[in-house]
């Protein structure tokens, strides 16, 4: 499957350009993980997408510009809210739901689970994650649904 054959097909969505090798494993190191295949094939044909703002993150990527949204959220995340490491974050709705993909620190996967998870805030105002839950058995699964939820 290519992904972005498929956001091609939706005139709707919209992504950046493509991430190079050496992008993608910037990402890597930064994190301090092996990410799975089928994000990194994501990663290096879209960069990451979204439709309004309901997005899929990953590399923001054009001629002038190059950002790193999956390593800003994430590790802001891992930071506010004492997210696993075992986890990045793919998507975002600031301050209420999170979709995190299961990563591996140790092992290139070709695939992995996708999981939500609701953000609450303590008496304090201080972020915590709600217990993830596994939505789809895949980032393939995750991808497929994205684009029939924008449909």
């Amino acid at each position: 499957m290519s992904y972005i054959e498929r956001l091609n097909q939706k005139e709707e969505f919209e992504h950046w350009q493509g991430a190079s090798t050496q992008e993608i494993l910037h990402i890597e190191k930064k994190l301090n993980v092996m990410l799975p295949r089928q994000y990194k094939k994501f990663l290096s044909e879209c960069g990451m997408c979204n439709i309004g703002d309901t997005n899929i993150l990953g590399v923001a990527k054009d001629e002038t510009s190059l950002f790193y949204p999956v390593i800003d959220v994430t590790t802001e995340m891992r930071v506010e809210s004492n997210l696993s490491e075992e986890f990045i974050v793919i998507s975002y709705e600031v301050g209420e739901y999170l979709m995190l993909y299961k990563i591996s620190k140790t092992q290139e996967l070709e695939d992995s689970a996708v999981y939500g998870v609701d953000i609450q805030y303590n008496d304090l105002g201080q972020m915590i994650c709600e217990r993830p839950q596994k939505l789809f058995t895949s980032f393939k699964e995750y991808f497929i649904d994205f684009l029939e939820l924008g449909a």
